[in-house]
């Protein structure tokens, strides 16, 4: 994978955290013609670009343009976004990630950009009652509507937990914490573990 950010501690750090996690092989670049470079030697590489890293256009048209069209690009910004219209979302990116993001949540996300599926920061997707992966209307209220132990075992998910470690977390039975797993999953509208997971770090799968 590929992290494209003009700041040299934020890119030091996001190259660090993803690499260490031992899951990504990770190039890092402070340029768009490195990116570039490093691409098109790589094309089955996800890249993680800063939305105000010079030239992004370029990338985002190489990708529009099919010179590398099965390229995912994540723009990083700022968490305090509130909607996708205050960024200017162009056409060619796949996603878009809060630079402070957790590495769990980034190492989610890679994979799922990985599988083309786009993400998301969930409220966006909220308030636009947009569709996510399932293909179902999302509800645009605020707060999800899950009971205080559904809210800790998604919190649990999110931290990456088995369902024997949240079981022994929180004083369950195997069974009943699957049945919980289950009603996360229905009320949050996700399919699987790696969306719950992101889902719990605040941003949300939407279809591809």
């Amino acid at each position: 994978m590929t992290v494209a950010h003009h700041h040299p501690l934020i890119r030091r750090g996001l190259a660090q955290s993803l690499g260490d996690s031992g899951e990504f092989t990770v190039t890092s670049y402070g340029d768009v013609d490195a990116v570039l470079a490093g691409v098109r030697a790589r094309p089955d590489s996800v890249v993680l670009a800063s939305r105000t890293l010079p030239g992004i256009d370029r990338l985002l048209g190489a990708v529009r343009g099919g010179e590398l069209p099965r390229v995912p690009v994540a723009l990083l910004g700022e968490a305090a976004v509130a909607h996708p219209s205050a960024v200017g979302l162009p056409p060619g990116v796949s996603g878009y990630l809060p630079e402070d993001a957790d590495v769990r949540a980034l190492s989610h996300a890679v994979h799922t950009l990985a599988s083309g599926a786009a993400v998301l920061p969930a409220a966006w997707i909220q308030r636009a009652g947009a569709t996510v992966s399932r293909g179902e209307p999302r509800e645009t209220g605020g707060n999800l509507p899950l009971s205080l132990r559904e809210r800790e075992v998604l919190t649990l998910l999110g931290a990456g937990l088995t369902n024997q470690q949240i079981g022994k977390r929180l004083g369950l039975s195997a069974g009943t914490v699957k049945s919980y797993i289950s009603a996360v999953y229905a009320k949050c509208g996700v399919d699987n573990r790696v969306q719950a997971a992101l889902f719990a770090h605040g941003i949300e799968v939407s279809a591809a």
